[in-house]
């Protein structure tokens, strides 16, 4: 069962969560949701499935498509990378 959690810090998800919560498509809506969980433990590493990273990520990179503002595309950009790395056990 752990190979298909990822330990990822309860704050960055929240950071994450307020990104994806402030996007534009239903998917990051979604997304949104289903993180929130994830985000009440602060200070804290939590287990998070992988699926829900992935989705995380795919949600991030449809946001950065989207989003015109180059500052908020960098972040949004920030954020997939960190999820990939976390994902991949980097």
């Amino acid at each position: 069962m752990t190979d298909f959690m990822v330990q990822v810090p309860a704050d960055w998800l929240a950071r994450v969560f307020l990104s994806l919560r402030r996007g534009t498509s239903d998917d990051a809506h979604a997304l949104a949701a289903e993180l929130q969980p994830f985000t009440e433990k602060p200070g804290q590493r939590v287990p998070v499935p992988r699926a829900t990273i992935l989705r995380t990520e795919l949600a991030l990179r449809g946001e950065m498509r989207q989003e015109g503002e180059d500052g908020r595309r960098q972040k949004l950009s920030e954020e997939a990378e960190y999820l990939i790395n976390t994902r991949l056990g980097e």
